[in-house]
């Protein structure tokens, strides 16, 4: 089963806002002796903003703010509770090498979660709208030969349906994967990017986001056009609710989220975000949204929607600007991107099966299209951005 990938090898990517004036000028808020610095944006971006900033001051005490214009931190890592079980509504697995949330989950004492055996099985269906094109076997035995004997069948059955091409793009992901690690570098190896554009050349990605993923499949990589329609396009539909038209980086990290290894943190991914915001000992302003960030020589003043001004040495915009209405004094052109209607819909009803699954009761379901809902049903709509 494919599962959503959301902040799985995902670049941590953060419209910027810096400069080098680092001077005594202090929130209007409260007062202090060290350099302010403003966050916008409470999600991991942000909270990860937060503890680095804390980790690597070692000179100096900065203060930060954090502004989260929701009532809870987190960001699209969310969950919704239905009958008293929580489910991740956004940023639901991780990956094995994603570093980063490894290393806080270990810092702030969180339990990794880890799908059972037969939830991780490479059993797999695909329906065209008439009938299975493919359909592996599947077993949920308690006893570890069989399944292993089961995963052996479908490797042969899809590789004498796809052939090399599944080798092909095992090595494509492989190989994205590695350049991707290149920013888990320490400081001292690691330079400072200028913008996105430098980062990603520096990683050997920049290529990928000229290119559509089909593109680079089928030019680059060589892939069957069978496995890119069959298998790819599956992935990228479930995964970002897209065709394989999508960017080649995004298509890449779509198909890096749908391998073996993936994990959740226990209780809720949103944890790691309120757990690096709790031990960086920021100021949080929930419920609180910057209208506008105005550079004036020195320092910055944000506005909020509440009328509050605050005065920061550095700003940091760790959320999309797609989604804001944030004016910028003076003008930062934003490129405008065509983006696409995600709706997530989660049911909870009876059937027979809850019998003896009762779990299986629960459903999650993205579609790019309008919602399909029911009656008893929770629906979370947001946006994502096409990649073209």
């Amino acid at each position: 089963m494919f599962m959503l990938p959301l902040k799985i090898l995902t670049l941590l990517l953060f419209f910027c806002l810096t400069f080098p004036h680092i001077s005594s000028s202090t929130s209007t808020s409260s007062g202090g002796d060290d350099a302010t610095v403003c966050i916008i944006g409470s999600g991991i971006g942000g909270s990860s903003v937060a503890h680095f900033l804390r980790q690597y001051s070692t000179n100096h005490h900065p203060k930060i703010l954090i502004f989260e214009r929701h009532a809870i931190v987190g960001g699209r890592m969310a969950t919704v509770t239905i009958g008293g079980d929580a489910f991740e509504a956004g940023a639901s697995i991780l990956h094995p090498k994603n570093y980063h949330a490894s290393n806080y989950t270990d810092l702030l004492n969180l339990t990794g979660k880890i799908p059972s055996s037969s939830e991780s099985s490479i059993s797999l269906g695909i329906w065209d709208g008439n009938g299975f094109v493919v359909k592996t076997l599947n077993a949920n035995s308690n006893w570890g030969i069989v399944n292993k004997i089961v995963s052996f069948f479908n490797g042969i059955y899809l590789f004498m349906r796809y052939g090399f091409s599944l080798v092909k793009m095992e090595g494509f992901v492989d190989e994205t994967v590695n350049k991707f690690l290149k920013y888990y570098e320490g400081v001292e190896t690691r330079p400072v990017f200028e913008s996105v554009e430098e980062m990603l050349k520096w990683a050997g990605l920049f290529n990928l986001t000229g290119k559509s993923l089909k593109e680079e499949l089928v030019d680059g990589v060589k892939l069957a056009p069978l496995l890119i329609k069959e298998l790819v396009t599956v992935i990228t539909r479930i995964n970002y609710g897209q065709s394989a038209n999508i960017s080649g980086l995004a298509g890449a990290v779509s198909l890096a989220g749908s391998g073996g290894g993936l994990w959740a943190v226990e209780g809720g991914n949103w944890q790691m975000a309120a757990g690096l915001i709790n031990i960086s000992d920021v100021e949080l302003h929930l419920h609180e949204e910057i209208d506008s960030i105005s550079y004036l020589g020195a320092y910055y003043e944000l506005k909020s929607t509440k009328g509050n001004a605050y005065s920061c040495e550095v700003t940091v915009v760790a959320t999309p600007l797609d989604e804001l209405s944030i004016q910028f004094s003076p003008l930062v052109s934003v490129p405008m991107r065509q983006l696409q209607h995600t709706h997530a819909t989660f049911v909870r009803g009876t059937c027979k099966s809850c019998i003896f699954w009762p779990k299986s009761c629960f459903r999650n379901s993205r579609t790019g299209g309008h919602n399909r809902g029911s009656s008893s049903s929770f629906h979370k709509h947001f946006n994502s951005q096409v990649l073209q």
